[in-house]
């Protein structure tokens, strides 16, 4: 599984806390690829996308693309208030 993680926005849309990162999971120690392999499950993103923001104003937003083998890519738009802490705490790892 990779995992493309880009982010934009923020206070005023200022694009300071742009950034962009790419994790083969594979490549990664067996904890922590259970723990991505959790967190960035498509089923589980796709859930969250469904979660209301009512605050999500000025706030940073994640685009999350997850290619599996020789499937097409998933992508998934998120708001920060949309993820859950220990996943954040994941993307500052990565």
């Amino acid at each position: 599984m990779i995992i493309d993680i880009t982010a934009q926005g923020g206070f005023g849309g200022i694009t300071a806390a742009a950034m962009k990162k790419t994790i083969d999971v594979d490549q990664q120690p067996r904890q922590m690829q259970q723990e991505l392999c959790d967190a960035f499950e498509p089923r589980e993103l796709q859930r969250l996308t469904r979660t209301p923001c009512p605050d999500c104003a000025d706030r940073l937003t994640y685009r999350i693309t997850v290619t599996e083998g020789q499937e097409n890519p998933q992508v998934f738009t998120l708001r920060e208030d949309q993820l859950p802490p220990e996943m954040l705490d994941l993307i500052d790892q990565m």
